[in-house]
């Protein structure tokens, strides 16, 4: 794959007119490849069982074209790692997943890539149940989820391990939401705002109920979407909300727009791979990109095909 024209900024912006690639599914191509995924802390664990693992998938996705590749780091927030059992160990794991993304960068890059450090929502109740003494059907409660401390923690580890970019993912509550925009912010880094919509029973959308709580997708967009995010991007979302979705991002943020979707199925700590296929997956992104979207890749269920398929035909989007 050579190299396209079009690039980040030094504020985490693409070039107006053209379309950056972003990476494919990382958790979910590492169990593709034969990475067990911890029962708890999902993906976490493999940047330290399977460091090489996590660097080749990061390669695999530079020589297919991504411009920006995600850090494993969505599930190593403190609030994850230590009911894993690996609380004395989260400056180690975000480490580890920072300098395998770095040197992915400099073993298969040929032209600039950028390497987005994640914090999400991530914690025991993304795996399918509340933490650990929560009795069953427990309803939402903020303190299950990373609070300021713990986006702190990881925001200076992401930052002084060399992030390029703060990519925030699955953003699905106010409370805790708040707490993560900050300390993505005060690190001085560009901070992309990552919302995953989900259709509801009612026909609107809303953040995903397991990870807030409750609230519209557009009460949620509007508290966070301001104007010095970098880019807000639907992720992890499904393709038939994504449109309507991208809409009312753009009614409150008037930056950059990304999407990375998912597909397939989750069945924790899994994913099933019976979604849709590269050409499948390309049909839906010319849509997006039709619409304005900047920054294109793939979330879980999507793979380096998905990815190279994307930068073959967004590449001739360059300015």
């Amino acid at each position: 794959m050579g190299c396209m024209c079009v690039a980040l900024d030094v504020a985490g912006r693409p070039a107006a007119g053209g379309v950056v690639i972003v990476d494919g599914g990382m958790g979910s191509q590492l169990q593709a490849e034969g990475v067990p995924m911890d029962e708890v802390a999902w993906s976490a664990r493999a940047n330290l069982a399977h460091p090489d693992a996590v660097r080749h998938v990061h390669e695999e996705y530079i020589r297919a074209g991504a411009q920006v590749i995600i850090a494993n780091t969505y599930a190593a927030n403190r609030a994850a790692l230590e009911p894993a059992g690996l609380g004395d160990r989260v400056a180690e794991v975000n480490r580890a997943a920072m300098a395998a993304a770095a040197d992915a960068r400099a073993a298969a890059a040929s032209c600039p890539v950028a390497v987005a450090g994640s914090m999400s929502s991530f914690c025991p109740p993304v795996m399918g149940g509340g933490p650990p003494g929560a009795p069953p059907g427990a309803a939402w409660d903020e303190t299950w989820f990373p609070g300021l401390a713990d986006f702190r923690e990881q925001a200076q580890l992401l930052a002084g391990a060399g992030a390029d970019l703060i990519a925030l993912e699955m953003i699905g509550g106010l409370s805790y939401g708040r707490a993560a925009v900050q300390a993505a912010t005060e690190t001085g880094l560009p901070v992309w705002l990552g919302v995953s919509p989900v259709r509801r029973p009612d026909g609107t959308l809303g953040a995903l109920p397991d990870l807030g709580d409750g609230c519209a997708f557009e009460d949620l967009v509007s508290a966070f979407a301001a104007p010095g995010l970098a880019a807000v991007t639907v992720m992890h979302a499904s393709p038939e909300v994504i449109p309507e979705a991208m809409g009312i991002v753009r009614r409150h943020f008037a930056g950059p727009v990304g999407v990375y979707a998912e597909t397939g199925q989750w069945a924790p700590p899994n994913w099933v791979f019976d979604g849709l296929t590269p050409h499948q997956y390309l049909a839906e992104a010319l849509t997006w990109a039709s619409a304005g979207a900047q920054l294109i890749g793939g979330c879980c269920g999507t793979g380096p095909e998905h990815i190279a398929l994307l930068a073959t035909r967004f590449g001739s989007l360059a300015p």
